[in-house]
């Protein structure tokens, strides 16, 4: 995945983080992935959209690792699942 930008925003009293991001196998098709966050920055759903549209994606282990990761490197701190 190619990712080039992120935004948090509160919507509904809820935190949501977009992601933009392209597929190798999709250069000209751009996504936008959609993470609800908990108060305790959980991740509770993971959601990609195209065109608005919601495409009911299952992200992969490694995909929602590299959502994480570059969602650190923008200085948003979310955790993939709760750790005690």
């Amino acid at each position: 995945m190619i990712m080039d930008y992120c935004e948090q925003e509160m919507s509904e009293g809820k935190i949501q983080l977009h992601i933009g991001l392209q597929f190798e196998d999709e250069p000209d098709s751009l996504y936008v992935a959609e993470l609800e966050l908990g108060d305790n920055g959980v991740v509770s759903e993971w959601k990609l959209f195209f065109n608005g549209f919601d495409c009911n994606y299952t992200f992969r282990p490694a995909e929602k690792e590299a959502l994480v990761l570059y969602a650190a490197e923008q200085g948003i701190t979310i955790q993939e699942r709760y750790e005690a």
